[in-house]
């Protein structure tokens, strides 16, 4: 939005601005007042109220007039300066040396100096109404004077009378003007934004917020201020503020001048926490403020930061019992980590991110004699580097710049007596390691800056997702810390190492962040096959946040797969999750170029359909079998063309370019197509850096693939019936022929 200049004009003075303006931008929009002393009143007024223009400027008589006027806009007059008075002077001077000098209201300050340099006859004259301007021209007239020196309107009536008028102004000095207008409006923008902004800053903060003016009368009340004091802001704004809050003692602030700092006040049946603080301006008492907060809200927030900090490292709150897993490899895993517990050797973690590392960790604290002491952990990945050392081992005072008085501890110092838990040790620079090295050792540090050794009495757990050893072989950790921090050594499992663990945790998930769900629900949900087959990236950390989105998202009566698939299609863009692994559940699964295929118990492929070329897929129940060129799929065997591949129960079968099991259709087999118990879909992992594909396209592509799945499945689960399949995907049966059409799944399905 541009700028809006409202300049006061009368007769010839229009062409002042119009050569003025070729010097500013179109940002900047002048509105003529072409009005002149009274007669400008209403236009002013107007203007005000609608606030259409940021600054009015105006000069000579229709300036004085226009200031009185103007109430809240700011207002530049144009000023006569001695280089103006010098030129119409000069002017002037050529016809004559006795020239009359007009003004309103005051004579213009520097004329005398210049009559006595220039050495020329100037008379001047002052006019208070409109009315008089024609009998001060007379008498100069009268006198011989026949050059004026004036304003517009000055001039306008000296040429009534035959008299030649010289402007009182030059250019430069209206253009003077208006360029501080301009400055004068930016300023006036942006501090408006500042004040909208503080407003908004007022209406959105947690605290009740009071401000008075120095004679305590109200003039800022916010939001929280009306919730927490039960009043409405139109009862307290423009009020003394003793009045609407007979004990608030801000009236006392403002008479003393001092502060009050957490002070308990009753305000009706509310007790509120309040701080009282007078305002200064350039040294001069503008108001006082109040902010405040019930004492209930203060309770609770002194409530959450116990929480949080209990929960941040100080005080292990997992144990063996509260991990969930009944795999034999999970529950040998947890048999040694009791084992360990009992001992007071350093212990070592490993295991990809998400598997749970710290949780392990405080099991191990809570089960050992240390579990009524410190468990304090620290992320050394989290830490900046610059920082650690202080950070591991604590400084004293004046150890470096910044350095906190009186010093600080160490986590090795915080964890005297109890456990210490250093995650991420793989990140920790080779410095840091070897003073690292000698605390595991000697159990004592040295602060930075200090000249004593602290000993410490701490049991130590690392927990790393790297592979230390080779890092080792690599340069990057020392050997001897290797070794002594790989003294017990214990491995997390991968979710996807554990896949029958993957119902148990979703159904603990589920009661965690649905508690509202039924049993058979929760168990419909945590049985979904192809959450189980899915290889989980990021673990239990992903598993949990893909059951908290279902969690959001369900709905009485939701499908239970669809709902799966909603939640975990972000994963499967962001991580390609679904790229299949050795362990992807019985069966596995068969992917085919653009087509899929299955018969009951038997061969897919006639006259009608492809089966079986190369790039082709076909599903059979029990095995698998390979031929050059074609596919075969029986009841107890199958024969994979080159380039395909078979998959058992739970699997897809597919060829190039369509689909088979009829003539030009697809048939559902029994044991066949689309995504039985143990099996899934599969869309291809993401493009590499180095591939051609552009990841739009992929994403595009394995969309396609996950919505031809999803059809697929319909068709299955309602015996090949599109009405009933467009029903159950909430779609009508004509659009569901046309997705199958572009996806090309030609079907024939009774």
């Amino acid at each position: 939005m541009g700028v809006r200049i409202a300049i006061a004009s009368y007769g010839t003075f229009e062409q002042f601005i119009h050569q003025i303006k070729p010097f500013y931008s179109e940002e900047v929009e002048f509105v003529i007042l072409n009005a002149l002393f009274e007669d400008l009143k209403d236009e002013v007024r107007r203007l005000e109220k609608d606030h259409s223009v940021d600054v009015f400027v105006g000069s000579g008589g229709n300036g004085r007039f226009l200031e009185k006027y103007v109430q809240e806009t700011p207002f530049v007059k144009v000023k006569v300066t001695g280089f103006d008075f010098l030129l119409a002077l000069k002017k002037a001077a050529q016809y004559g040396k006795c020239t009359g000098l007009i003004t309103f209201g005051e004579r213009v300050p520097f004329v005398s100096s210049v009559k006595e340099l220039l050495n020329v006859e100037v008379t001047e004259r002052v006019y208070h109404q409109s009315s008089e301007i024609d009998q001060v021209l007379a008498d100069l007239y009268n006198q011989g004077i026949e050059d004026v020196i004036g304003t517009a309107f000055v001039l306008e009536r000296a040429a009534l009378k035959g008299m030649r008028g010289h402007y009182i102004w030059s250019v430069d000095g209206v253009k003077t003007a208006v360029d501080t207008a301009v400055q004068v409006a930016l300023a006036k923008r942006q501090d408006a934004k500042k004040a909208h902004k503080l407003a908004s800053i007022l209406q959105t903060i947690h605290e009740g917020v009071i401000v008075t003016d120095e004679q305590g009368i109200v003039n800022e009340f916010n939001t929280s201020a009306e919730k927490i004091l039960k009043i409405d802001r139109g009862d307290v704004m423009g009020r003394p503020v003793q009045d609407v809050l007979p004990n608030t003692r801000l009236n006392v602030v403002i008479e003393r001048q001092r502060e009050e700092y957490n002070k308990i006040q009753d305000v009706g049946n509310v007790k509120i926490l309040t701080n009282r603080c007078p305002i200064f301006s350039q040294g001069r008492l503008i108001g006082a403020l109040a902010t405040f907060q019930s004492i209930e809200e203060v309770s609770e927030a002194e409530g959450k930061i116990r929480r949080k900090l209990y929960t941040r490292g100080f005080v292990a709150g997992t144990r063996f019992e509260d991990m969930q897993g009944a795999c034999a490899a999970f529950q040998d895993i947890v048999h040694i980590g009791r084992e360990y517990a009992k001992s007071d050797a350093t212990i070592l973690i490993s295991g990809e991110t998400g598997t749970g590392k710290e949780l392990f960790a405080q099991s191990l604290h809570n089960e050992s004699d240390r579990s009524r002491m410190p468990f304090v952990a620290i992320n050394c990945a989290a830490v900046p580097p610059n920082i650690l050392e202080s950070e591991l081992f604590g400084y004293e005072e004046g150890a470096f710049t910044g350095a906190r008085r009186g010093g600080k501890k160490g986590v090795f110092e915080l964890a005297h007596e109890g456990t210490l838990f250093l995650d991420e040790i793989g990140e920790i620079s080779m410095d840091i390691q070897l003073r690292f090295l000698r605390a595991l050792e000697q159990r004592e540090v040295f602060r930075l800056g200090g000249e004593k050794v602290v000993p410490v009495d701490i049991r130590v757990i690392a927990a790393t997702n790297k592979n230390l050893w080779q890092m080792v072989k690599e340069g990057k950790f020392r050997e001897d810390l290797y070794y002594r921090l790989n003294v017990l050594a214990i491995h997390l499992p991968a979710l996807r190492d554990r896949r029958e663990d993957i119902p148990l945790l979703i159904n603990h998930f589920l009661r965690e962040f649905r508690p509202d769900l039924p049993d058979g629900k929760r168990l419909e949900l945590a049985g979904i096959p192809f959450l189980r087959a899915y290889r989980w990236p990021g673990n239990i950390r992903e598993l949990r946040n893909v059951v908290e989105r279902m969690a959001v998202l369900y709905k009485d009566g939701m499908d239970a797969e669809r709902l799966a698939m909603q939640a975990l299609s972000v994963n499967e863009e962001v991580d390609g999750g679904w790229a299949w692994s050795a362990a992807g559940g019985a069966g596995g699964a068969a992917g085919a170029t653009g087509g899929m295929s299955g018969a009951t118990d038997g061969t897919a492929g006639d006259t009608g359909g492809m089966a079986g070329g190369a790039g082709g897929m076909a599903g059979a129940a029990d095995g698998m079998a390979g031929a050059t060129g074609g596919i075969a799929g029986a009841t107890d065997g199958m024969a994979g063309a080159t380039g395909g591949v078979a998959g058992a129960a739970g699997g897809i079968a597919g060829a190039t370019g369509g689909a088979t099991g009829g003539t030009g259709g697809i048939a559902g087999a029994t044991d066949g197509a689309a995504g039985m118990a143990g099996g899934s879909f599969c869309p291809t992992a993401p493009p590499s850096p180095a591939s051609p594909l552009p990841l739009s396209s992929w994403i595009l592509a394995d969309r396609q693939r996950r919505e031809r799945d999803e059809i697929l499945l319909a068709l299955r689960q309602c015996g090949g019936s599109r009405t009933q399949a467009a029903r159950l995907l909430g779609v009508s049966r004509s659009t569901l022929w046309r997705k199958m059409q572009a996806l090309g799944i030609l079907a024939n399905l009774k």
